[in-house]
């Protein structure tokens, strides 16, 4: 935690948002669709910043839709350390949240050690705004970080946007998400049939 505290006291910024998995290989499929990247978006705007978990930076490197290693460079100085032991192989949701002055004991669905992992170190640390595309996740988080620090992807370019409603790069994120993504709480699942079919028209 002591390590978190000083990457956020050095490279924290007025607005600080903890991006998920999923959240980030949904702006990938954006870039490839648009060329706007949420990474330089994020540079354009001063008083901005984000963090990832380490185990969300593991994530990314498996699978399919993996980054390419050339990517990691996005994320240097970004790069948030686990504050729950919970084994990975396990799932949980048992959070402990402190209302009208006591400390209470919540269990909620049970979601991945790396989701509950993020909920927790925002919970930790009330600087951080988790930024998430999970339905079961946000519903979760929502219940345990106070102060409307819990966003779909939507709801997260919108608020960019209100900081900054000039950037381009933002404004095309936000009018590309509209057209890909289905769900109005977050993208949820890509539609490829509309991914696809849009992708079509635009050629």
């Amino acid at each position: 935690m002591e390590e978190n505290n000083k990457l956020l006291l050095s490279k924290g910024k007025k607005y600080n948002f903890l991006f998920d998995t999923s959240t980030i290989l949904y702006f990938q499929e954006m870039h490839k669709y648009c060329g706007a990247s949420i990474f330089k978006a994020i540079e354009e705007c001063p008083d901005v910043t984000f963090f990832v978990l380490n185990d969300v930076l593991s994530e990314l490197m498996q699978g399919s839709k993996a980054i390419n290693p050339t990517q990691l460079g996005s994320f240097l100085n970004h790069i948030l350390n686990v504050e729950s032991s919970m084994d990975r192989s396990r799932k949980e949701n048992r959070f402990l949240i402190s209302e009208d002055g006591e400390i209470k004991y919540i269990v909620l669905n049970s979601i991945s050690a790396t989701d509950y992992a993020q909920i927790l170190v925002c919970q930790n640390h009330p600087q951080l705004t988790l930024v998430a595309n999970d339905k079961k996740m946000i519903k979760s988080a929502a219940q345990v970080i106070k102060g409307r620090r819990t966003l779909g992807i939507p709801s997260f370019l919108d608020r960019l946007l209100v900081l900054y409603p000039d950037n381009e790069r933002l404004k095309v994120l936000k009018k590309t998400g509209d057209e890909l993504f289905v769900k109005k709480h977050a993208f949820g699942n890509i539609s490829e049939d509309k991914f696809n079919e849009t992708v079509k028209l635009r050629k």
